[in-house]
């Protein structure tokens, strides 16, 4: 594996010797949390109107990771046809891993595509902090061979900053995504996200620049309009713009509680019914049964799914927690696998591919909640750690065992039953 990030200038030398692990031995376990980025992730300068539309010039890349030449010059049609095109060589992924701030970092990627994923987001990336500080960089980007197909996602309000960032990417991803759906306060204050949905011709620039520039496709996050002519509309832009993906959370910006509001599949619908490109859904995916659901009534080419990955990593390959089987339900499946297994599976990466330990930390609270409620005792003992080890982590999955209650994750029929083996076994090999 080679170096992801060069200081400054790169060049072809770099990057064919540097190796993987010298970049992430910046990026070991660290023991305290990092400094608030919140001003800074909220102090994008001004948007730049200065124009450079000369394409980076890219080491070779392989035909299935990436275009063979920016699209500047292409009509709509060969847009369209270029976009499935690239869609079809990745193998169309229908289950993909959703970017996560501090959630969707390379590890847990790696441990959902064991579990039937076949696509995942990075977490949003800052593309003005990604520019201008190596460790920013170096410690919040990371991926391995392994980890395709891989859409790397950048927040921005200015064309230039957000190029200069996506051509770092390039190489090492097959979509650079452009975050137009973050509704949180943070992305109010910066000017990014779903924030951007009142300056539609900023949000034009955003992916103009990047279709014209890029030798990999473009692709869009979003959230719906209160008006579904008003979303279509929106996703009809960003086509003609040059957007070669396009994935629909099916809430406005003002529903940030998934719990309280239900996504609305019928808005995901008239997107997939309106554009040409590619398009995938984003809302109330909890198990395999709303992933079949939403693939039927919505018509879209692949689902995403985030915070229900969180607490059950191997949502994609059938497993549920039993909060999704139903006492009516004429059989289920203990397949011996529980959240502990999983976690343990986790920490391994994470010994593989470092991350920083807050990341883990909230890990251990999204896999193991369900066991803290039972034994908020081992919940307080990891709460009052201000230093973490690996060591530590494993004793308390230890602790839980030997407590002897276990939580294990269902497959509910014997049609998922028979097929999970199947979509693990292609979930490994992604």
């Amino acid at each position: 594996m080679k170096s992801l990030f060069f200081p400054r200038i790169f060049s072809l030398k770099h990057l064919y010797s540097t190796p993987l692990k010298t970049l992430m031995a910046s990026s070991l376990t660290q023991d305290h949390p990092p400094p608030d980025l919140d001003n800074l992730l909220s102090s994008f300068p001004q948007q730049q109107q200065t124009e450079d539309d000369t394409p980076l010039s890219l080491p070779e890349m392989t035909a299935s990771c990436c275009l063979d030449t920016p699209g500047r010059y292409l009509s709509g049609e060969s847009r369209v046809e270029r976009a499935w095109s690239h869609w079809a060589k990745l193998g169309r992924p229908k289950f993909i891993v959703a970017p996560m701030v501090d959630n969707s970092e390379l590890p847990f990627r790696m441990l959902c595509r064991k579990y039937g994923a076949q696509a995942a987001y990075t977490p949003m990336l800052h593309s003005r902090i990604f520019n201008e500080d190596d460790k920013y960089r170096n410690q919040e980007f990371t991926t391995c061979q392994e980890d395709r197909p891989l859409f790397v996602q950048f927040c921005a309000n200015d064309p230039d900053t957000l190029l200069e960032a996506a051509r770092r990417v390039e190489p090492y991803c097959d979509y650079v995504d452009i975050n137009l759906g973050c509704p949180q306060r943070i992305a109010r204050r910066g000017n990014y996200g779903a924030f951007l949905m009142d300056n539609l011709p900023l949000v034009k620039s955003l992916v103009e620049k990047l279709s014209h520039n890029l030798h990999v496709p473009v692709a869009c996050k979003i959230r719906v309009f209160q008006k579904v002519e008003d979303t279509i509309n929106y996703a009809r832009m960003l086509e003609e713009a040059g957007c070669s993906l396009l994935a629909v959370h099916g809430r406005t910006r003002d529903e940030k509680d998934g719990k309280k509001f239900r996504a609305d599949w019928n808005a995901i619908k008239a997107v997939k019914n309106a554009v040409k490109i590619p398009v995938l859904a984003n809302g109330n995916i909890r198990h395999m049964d709303d992933v079949q659901n939403c693939l039927e009534e919505t018509g879209v080419d692949g689902v995403l799914s985030a915070e229900s990955l969180l607490e059950n990593p191997a949502l994609f390959a059938g497993f549920r927690t039993a909060g999704w089987i139903t006492g009516d339900e004429e059989s289920k499946f203990d397949e011996k696998l529980d959240q502990t297994d999983l976690f343990v599976e986790y920490l391994k990466l994470c010994e593989k591919y470092p991350v920083p330990w807050r990341i883990i930390r909230s890990h251990v609270h999204k896999m193991l909640g369900d066991w803290f409620r039972i034994h908020p005792h081992i919940r307080e003992d990891l709460n009052a750690q201000a230093r973490l080890t690996f060591e530590f982590l494993y004793n308390i999955v230890d602790q839980l065992r030997e407590l002897h209650v276990r939580i294990p994750l269902y497959l509910k029929d014997v049609k998922v039953h028979t097929q999970v083996a199947e979509v693990s076994a292609s979930g490994a090999s992604n």
